[in-house]
């Protein structure tokens, strides 16, 4: 029995896994493709770039679309349909030659990574309670996986078919894969709660929403999307413009850059198993060395070599930035994770929605340098609502300590006055 729970469980995440690879394919491919999206299309490159919003915009869509229904049919059903939504976008996006079809496409890519993400994390609580952190530390990395995969497929395609197609069918197939995979299997469901829980629950999300610690949070997350789908969405197509080399030559960046998140998610655990930086000092390091590489890849995109090596440690600096900042929340907000979670994947929507066509418009009016500056602010200013977070943390605990030591002496001059 113990044998068979465990061949089910190793079932269960290499699913997910597959899933997750799936997404990481996906969602990177729009990016490195923009300008052929907009050529076919028929649209100027910044027009293009509205894709990102509406993709983000879904995202959104999706969490608050799961998290509705997820305990009436499930987060099986809800992963299954969010890799049905994520593989007909995928088929559809490279076909189209209509551009409000092309942004409908990326509107389904994005609900679809909604409904998948907030299913897949219920169900690694619930399938992997004791090796919970270990687990989503990997799922994470098959997500870089398949982003630095997808730009990979997308230069042999195009110098071997000459056509992006074939790259966005293996991101749908892979979806297929996931989902009669699933099928069979077993998955954890949620548990009911009575309606005085559900009362209880709403009490909560009025304080939990007042708190400025979970909107510092989320302002982290914001600017952390910035510099991560800003940076992997136009990477592309800017050292294309800048070196003047086509976009088969310059994918190899942002395979690059996605091979660094996932090679920086798996160094950053290892850094923290081996208690070499604390979490908070190595979301500063991240921070300083993501905002510097991405500086160099700004002012220098013509220089092929020295902006190909500060993509690649953009990208490993940005890798650990998304895991802390979750891990950090989730214990700050243990009592409250299903409000904090949503509140901080919406503010990364919002941010998916605004940042990614700023870039864009000031790529086409203002020039390289001036679009892809701005990832790499992103990336430094994190620093700020990080440190506020921090020492609101700090004095919260210490007001805390405060009113407790009160508390107690009064107790003690009760005591003291009724023995005398």
């Amino acid at each position: 029995m113990i044998h068979g729970a465990t061949q089910n469980r190793r079932l269960l995440f290499f699913t997910l896994y597959i899933a997750y690879i799936c997404t990481g394919i996906v969602s990177a491919l729009p990016g490195p493709s923009l300008s052929l999206l907009a050529t076919h299309t028929r649209v100027t490159l910044d027009i293009a770039g509205w894709i990102f919003s509406a993709s983000s915009f879904g995202f959104m869509t999706g969490v608050v679309i799961s998290g509705s229904l997820v305990r009436r049919i499930g987060p099986k059903s809800i992963l299954i349909s969010g890799l049905i939504l994520m593989a007909v976008a995928s088929i559809i996006t490279p076909w189209t030659h209509l551009f409000p079809v092309l942004v409908g496409a990326l509107f389904l890519e994005g609900i679809g990574f909604g409904v998948l993400d907030v299913s897949i994390n219920i169900i690694v609580t619930l399938a992997f309670p004791d090796t919970l952190g270990e687990t989503l530390n990997n799922l994470h990395s098959s997500f870089g996986a398949g982003a630095l995969l997808g730009p990979l497929l997308l230069s042999v395609v195009l110098q071997t078919l000459r056509d992006m197609t074939g790259a966005y069918l293996v991101g749908g197939f892979i979806g297929i894969v996931g989902v009669l995979l699933l099928l069979r299997q077993r998955v954890p469901v949620l548990p009911t709660h009575a309606e005085t829980r559900q009362q209880q629950t709403n009490i909560r999300l009025s304080s939990i929403l007042r708190q400025p610690l979970l909107w510092l949070m989320a302002i982290q997350l914001f600017l952390y999307v910035g510099g991560e789908v800003g940076f992997g969405s136009w990477i592309v197509t800017a050292v294309s413009q800048s070196a003047a080399i086509t976009l088969a030559l310059a994918a190899p960046w942002a395979t690059v850059f996605w091979a660094g998140l996932t090679a920086g998610r798996i160094l950053g655990g290892q850094v923290l198993k081996r208690e070499l930086l604390t979490e908070v000092r190595l979301l500063y390091v991240c921070a300083i060395g993501a905002g510097l590489s991405g500086l160099v890849v700004a002012f220098f995109p013509t220089y092929l070599v020295v902006s190909f090596i500060a993509s690649g440690l953009m990208g490993l600096f940005l890798g650990p930035l998304w895991p802390g900042i979750m891990a950090i929340s989730s214990r700050w907000f243990v009592h409250a994770l299903n409000i904090a979670s949503s509140t901080l994947l919406i503010s990364a929507g919002v941010s998916g929605m605004i940042l990614p066509v700023t870039i864009g418009f000031l790529i086409a009016h203002a020039g390289v340098g001036w679009g892809m500056a701005i990832p790499a602010l992103c990336s430094l200013v994190i620093i700020l609502p990080l440190s506020l977070a921090l020492w609101q943390r700090g004095h919260t605990l210490h007001s805390a300590a405060g009113t407790h030591t009160m508390d107690d002496t009064a107790a003690q001059a009760s005591n003291t006055q009724q023995t005398i």
